[in-house]
């Protein structure tokens, strides 16, 4: 598996910069530390920045990127915007400004370009950051769950309202729906949330309002 130079920054409500560097292999949620030629030493965020206030961000990798996240005691506590190289434009203002603990650490998923790995990250009404997925490998109703408990929509955050998201997803015409749809327990269409190939363009955060309750879903069709 090839590593690729992942790298990044963060911006902080005190006008300073974190800045992210690190050598990652393709295919495995990593850790992304903060860039050796200006920070000395390779540190965890939470560790550098200990007491900023992270504002906006974005991390950047070389053939393909799913998702990136502060994670704080085993939990999504921030998403991160990313993007690729030469694709990305800008760094991009979080869903809510976070101030950074000790112990908090930058998680990026590095991934191939031919990976097939869908993300969606979401944020809501309630302050919840989540991320949810699935591994496309051929035709088929896809559901995006949980990337920490691999539960379904509904169960992960019942009672609550998707508020900002995007979705990462190099499928392009082998999705047969427009983007992913939310689905209540009857199957009826809630919401939809547009997918974005990093490849062509860098994700940005959309607004929405979107109800969910048990047994709620995420899913979109793929032809192959």
């Amino acid at each position: 598996m090839a590593t690729n130079t992942v790298n990044g920054v963060l911006t902080c409500a005190d006008g300073t910069n974190i800045p992210l560097k690190a050598e990652l292999a393709e295919g495995t949620e990593s850790g992304l530390t903060t860039d050796t030629v200006y920070t000395i030493t390779a540190q965890n965020i939470g560790d550098y920045g200990l007491g900023k206030v992270v504002t906006s961000g974005l991390v950047t990798s070389d053939n393909g990127i799913s998702y990136a996240y502060i994670l704080r005691q085993g939990l999504v506590a921030a998403l991160i915007p990313v993007g690729l190289k030469g694709v990305a434009f800008q760094a991009s203002p979080l869903c809510a400004p976070i101030k950074l603990q000790a112990g908090d650490i930058l998680r990026v998923m590095n991934s191939t370009a031919a990976s097939r790995l869908a993300s969606f990250s979401y944020y809501t009404s309630a302050g919840v950051s989540r991320i949810a997925t699935v591994t496309v490998s051929g035709g088929a109703t896809n559901e995006l769950v949980d990337l920490q408990t691999g539960n379904s929509l509904g169960d992960t955050v019942q009672g609550q309202i998707i508020v900002k998201g995007f979705i990462t997803s190099v499928d392009g015409s082998k999705v047969e729906t427009a983007g992913a749809y939310v689905v209540n327990a009857k199957g009826n269409v809630v919401g939809s949330v547009p997918m974005v190939s990093p490849i062509q363009m860098q994700p940005t955060f959309q607004t929405f309002r979107i109800p969910v309750n048990l047994n709620f879903k995420a899913q979109f069709l793929t032809n192959a």
